[in-house]
């Protein structure tokens, strides 16, 4: 597995291209150590008590230019199949942190897929756009 980052910053809110249910793409960290997308997700008011979430455990980004793949290796604050979050109302958040390994990626796009494009209630986020005249440097 290669590991690309030379520099640890920040990109906030970035753009991207992804169904308005899905969790809010909040910020990605690139640091020497992993690349970490954090979200925000209000449950639906289509369930009773909100619904449930999960991440797959195959959810992948994947570099446009190259087409190299870089397979999830952490999750936090939410399960990862075949357990599920269960949300007790319809206004209950959840922020969540999906980790990757480091990439280096100054500039271009990536997308984070869970699974199956096709399938409508997965977690799929295209065209990412990485710009990083726009991050913040972490030190």
């Amino acid at each position: 597995m290669k590991k690309y980052t030379k520099a640890n910053y920040l990109i906030n809110e970035p753009k991207y291209s992804a169904d308005a249910r899905r969790p809010q793409l909040l910020r990605i960290e690139f640091s020497t150590e992993h690349t970490k997308f954090d979200f925000g997700y209000q449950a639906t008011s289509y369930y009773t008590k909100g619904g449930w979430v999960r991440i797959h455990k195959n959810t992948f980004i994947r570099i446009k230019a190259t087409g190299e793949k870089f397979t999830l290796i952490r999750a936090a604050n939410i399960p990862i199949t075949p357990i599920h979050h269960n949300f007790k109302t319809t206004k209950d958040w959840l922020y969540f942190s999906l980790y990757f390994p480091a990439i280096e990626l100054k500039n271009g796009k990536i997308d984070l897929i869970e699974a199956d494009p096709r399938a409508k209630n997965n977690f799929n986020y295209f065209d990412i756009i990485i710009d990083t005249k726009k991050s913040i440097e972490l030190m």
